[in-house]
């Protein structure tokens, strides 16, 4: 039936009137404080205020209570950027003439003229203040070189003996017994080295591996000097 046209459809329905809300009331109360300064809220009163006598043009100049000296707002003024468009009436001047003979004057201007001289942009390193001194850095190389030098001497002095007694000449059995031991130790530590694993996973094996190549690399090294003819050592039994 809802759907249906009824003759029930024309009566219109009521209209529903809410009910009404009561007032607020605010729980404060309405009446302003006895003890509140009387410029705390719109500041302190200028003038007497009459609402009949409102403010005017140009009476912002009048001092007041607050300010006796007040002048008032002025009218900022703005330069002109184009001078005034001439009036009608107005007529240019005319019939100007000069008796002065510019090119005259311009050759006598510039014949009297003291001539300039020419600026120079060349930087001129003769007039340095340092020039023809010794750098500050070189002498500090020069000082760090000398220090060098002395402590080299030192070194050398102090790891020479004292006379030729103190230096002995290796036989060359004592030579070749000691070459002998040197290949000896090679061997064996190249074999222990030899036999490492390629994967170095852990820091063990990568320190060991490290030992073994410092002492062949030092071992290699005594080999090489004992290879010579003659080997000079020092004679620790004068000591």
């Amino acid at each position: 039936m809802n759907g249906e046209e009824s003759i029930y459809n024309l009566i219109p329905p009521p209209v529903y009137v809410p009910p009404k809300q009561p007032l607020y009331r605010s729980k404060f109360p309405g009446a302003v404080p006895v003890n509140k300064h009387p410029s705390a809220s719109m500041g302190q009163p200028h003038t007497v205020v009459d609402t009949r006598q409102f403010l005017k043009k140009g009476e912002a100049t009048v001092p007041t209570v607050r300010n006796p000296g007040a002048l008032g707002v002025q009218k900022r003024e703005l330069a002109k950027v184009k001078p005034p468009v001439p009036k009608k009436d107005e007529k240019p001047v005319m019939g100007l003439v000069s008796q002065k003979n510019y090119i005259t004057a311009n050759a006598v201007d510039n014949i009297l003229a003291v001539p300039k001289k020419p600026v120079s942009k060349d930087v001129n390193y003769l007039q340095k203040q340092d020039y023809g001194q010794v750098p500050a850095y070189l002498s500090r190389v020069k000082a760090q070189v000398q220090e060098e030098y002395r402590m080299i001497e030192d070194m050398q002095q102090s790891n020479q003996p004292q006379n030729e007694e103190q230096i002995d000449v290796l036989t060359e059995e004592e030579r070749a017994r000691l070459l002998d031991g040197l290949k000896a130790n090679w061997a064996t530590i190249n074999k222990e080295y030899q036999t490492l694993s390629f994967t170095l996973d852990t820091p063990a094996k990568k320190k060991r591996k490290e030992e073994y190549e410092a002492q062949l690399e030092q071992i290699e090294n005594d080999i090489k000097k004992l290879s010579k003819k003659y080997v000079f050592v020092h004679n620790d039994r004068l000591f």
